[in-house]
């Protein structure tokens, strides 16, 4: 796999996510001192809602997203949430949806093209100097009937990168992307998921790891709306989903 699609991060904001915004601050951003990791951001007016991408302290792909809004100095302070949900292949009970919070995070975009990110997790503080990965565009969609999962699609040049949000099989958040160069009349596509440099080691660049887990198809009956065809980890299945909207807490 290539390596710029090896180690795309990408969003999933429950309850605060927009299509194709056309804010500048829109977008996968990334520390390219620490490649494997990295932030998903979609922009409505002062509201910024996205998730940061890492790995928790085993090692294994972890997602924690956020909603604030812009002060003057294009500044966002917010809580970093982390989700469970219901089992994968199980069925969907939204009362298994659950979210605690873990730290916090604060990021001041100096240009479009640079921002600054500070946090707090897990008794841990750290920085990241962010820029640009893929802003040409960002459309975010969900099921409403299946809250708390969904799919980011994002493109720089001709490359469209996805992912899909969702559960593992103990009801654990985990990611799963898809290689890019994909059309957009049918991507017919693997899925991937990720493990990394431990929460709290130096970061390591070459302990991150994709493997297969799985094959999937996205079309797209309409402008406003995709439906998600899936095998993973033994479990197949459907989902439609449509756009979502980002508004701050």
């Amino acid at each position: 796999m290539a390596k710029k699609i090896g180690l795309f991060l990408v969003l999933l904001c429950f309850g605060c996510l927009e299509v194709a915004s056309a804010d500048e601050y829109s977008g996968m951003w990334w520390d390219i001192s620490k490649q494997g990791q990295g932030l998903s951001i979609v922009q409505n007016g002062d509201a910024i809602c996205g998730a940061w991408y890492l790995y928790d302290s085993y090692g294994n792909d972890m997602w924690l997203v956020f909603s604030g809004a812009l002060d003057s100095s294009q500044t966002m302070t917010a809580d970093l949430l982390q989700y469970s949900g219901p089992p994968l292949g199980s069925s969907w009970e939204l009362g298994r949806l659950k979210s605690i919070t873990k730290g916090h995070i604060t990021i001041t975009f100096n240009s479009a093209e640079n921002a600054s990110m500070h946090y707090s997790l897990e008794g841990l503080t750290g920085a990241l100097n962010l820029t640009p990965f893929a802003n040409d565009s960002a459309s975010f969609y969900w099921d409403p009937q299946r809250p708390g999962q969904g799919i980011g699609l994002f493109t720089e040049g001709p490359n469209v990168y996805a992912v899909w949000y969702l559960y593992d099989e103990t009801g654990n958040d985990m990611w799963v992307t898809t290689p890019g160069d994909l059309s957009w009349a049918t991507m017919s596509t693997e899925l991937y998921q990720f493990t990394g440099p431990a929460l709290g080691s130096d970061w390591d660049t070459a302990s991150v790891v994709s493997t297969k887990v799985g094959d999937a198809s996205l079309s797209f009956p309409d402008s406003t709306s995709i439906t998600l065809s899936y095998s993973i980890h033994g479990s197949s299945g459907q989902i439609d989903v449509v756009p979502f909207t980002c508004s701050a807490p």
